[in-house]
């Protein structure tokens, strides 16, 4: 690591406290690229991550943060995927001046899955969800060959919600969580597209486990009774902070 600087306490996930320590040349490119406009990915498995960033404030909230450097992010993504972190609440964080170069550099260890999906809203800026497996979700599904990421949003809200009448726009960013398929790790990243519907008819695609499909205001997803997967909360929230900015 280099020689390192403890400048932030953090509480592990264990009982003990942990001294962050943080590299003093990355101390240094943050301190830089403040200003700047921020870059934060996450990548989850389970209810652990790994958050790639450039700036500190980015961490704010987050509970139960490691420090790291990026030579440790490989062992510190095994310790995430190893039976070891099983219900524990880990998130190791590199902050360093790059995180969209270190993100392409780390996903190529790894079969990555592409996907997109639809944070779709009506006429009264309702926003839609399902339920899948009994958990609620957005709509969103695998790339096919040949197929570009706009198309594949629209083809796979579609068929998961049966709406017909969709209009996509620009697009809200990506999400990234990581998981067992065959004994293989596969990390999966999804591209997210804003949406309008004009249809309220719905027909649930229930050989995907989708029992519901529903509008709620925007104040239930704030509520605890929207249960759903961390990278949804993520892309959500980065959703309707866009939203307010452009209001």
């Amino acid at each position: 690591m280099g020689l390192l600087m403890p400048e932030v306490q953090v509480k592990g996930s264990f009982t003990e406290s942990l001294t962050a320590l943080i590299s003093r040349r990355y101390f240094a490119n943050f301190a830089a690229v403040v200003d700047m406009e921020q870059q934060n990915y996450r990548i989850y498995f389970n209810e652990g991550s790994l958050i790639l960033t450039d700036s500190m404030a980015s961490l704010k909230g987050i509970p139960n943060v490691y420090f790291i450097d990026d030579a440790e992010l490989e062992k510190s993504f095994k310790i995430l995927s190893s039976q070891a972190s099983a219900g524990k609440n880990m998130n190791f964080a590199v902050i360093c001046p790059d995180p969209s170069e270190l993100l392409q550099d780390f996903m190529s260890h790894y079969s990555v899955i592409q996907a997109a999906g639809g944070i779709v809203f009506n006429k009264d800026h309702e926003m839609l969800c399902i339920k899948r497996n009994g958990v609620w979700d957005l709509p969103k599904g695998k790339i096919e060959r040949h197929e570009d990421q706009r198309a594949a949003a629209l083809r796979e809200v579609m068929e998961e919600t049966g709406i017909n009448h969709l209009n996509i726009s620009e697009k809200v960013g990506a999400t990234y969580h990581s998981y067992f398929e065959d004994d293989a790790l596969l990390v999966k990243e999804t591209h997210w597209y804003f949406m309008a519907a004009s249809s309220t008819h719905f027909t649930p695609q229930q050989e995907e486990g989708i029992t519901e499909v529903v509008f709620h205001p925007i104040e239930w997803y704030q509520t605890d009774e929207f249960k759903s997967y961390a990278s949804v909360h993520d892309i959500i929230g980065k959703a309707l902070a866009a939203q307010q900015t452009t209001a």
